[in-house]
């Protein structure tokens, strides 16, 4: 499958890693794969991954830009709740005007790790399963986004 990921830091390193030894075709800004831009990551990927901080969320979606065409955008944001109202996984989608918003890998990944994920689009969690699946991993839904809050952690006061 091929996968871009959008992050830096050693959690979107770790996802990269990952994904790779599941046989995916990973291009990313982690330094795993070849490096493309967040734009065309999003245009030409089937999954985009999405692994940066909560605070740098409106920057990601100012680079990815309008029209995107991956069949699942993979939430795996730094795990911090938003408002009481909406979880960062509802403000991403709305942010990007996508229903394939799917929250995962919010802890640091591993083969064989048991994953939780939650989204409202079917054939986007399925994408996400099979991608996550092929790395030995245990995929559970947890329902629809709205109950992302319950796999993020509550920043704090």
């Amino acid at each position: 499958m091929r996968i871009g990921i959008i992050g830096s830091d050693a959690r979107a390193a770790a996802i990269g890693r990952l994904l790779v030894s599941g046989g995916h075709d990973v291009s990313s800004q982690a330094g795993v794969g070849e490096t493309e831009t967040p734009y065309r990551q999003a245009s030409t990927r089937e999954v985009l991954v999405i692994a940066v901080h909560s605070e740098r969320i409106d920057e990601a979606v100012t680079a990815i830009g309008s029209g995107i065409q991956s069949q699942a955008i993979v939430d795996a944001s730094d795990g911090t709740s938003g408002s009481s109202r909406h979880t960062q996984a509802d403000m991403l989608a709305h942010k990007l005007d996508s229903h394939r918003v799917v929250r995962a890998l919010i802890t640091l990944p591993q083969a064989g790790a048991s994953v939780p994920i939650c989204g409202d689009d079917p054939t986007a969690k399925q994408i996400v399963e099979e991608a996550l699946e092929a790395c030995k991993c245990v995929v559970t839904d947890r329902g629809p986004l709205s109950y992302a809050s319950e796999l993020e952690r509550p920043r704090a006061a």
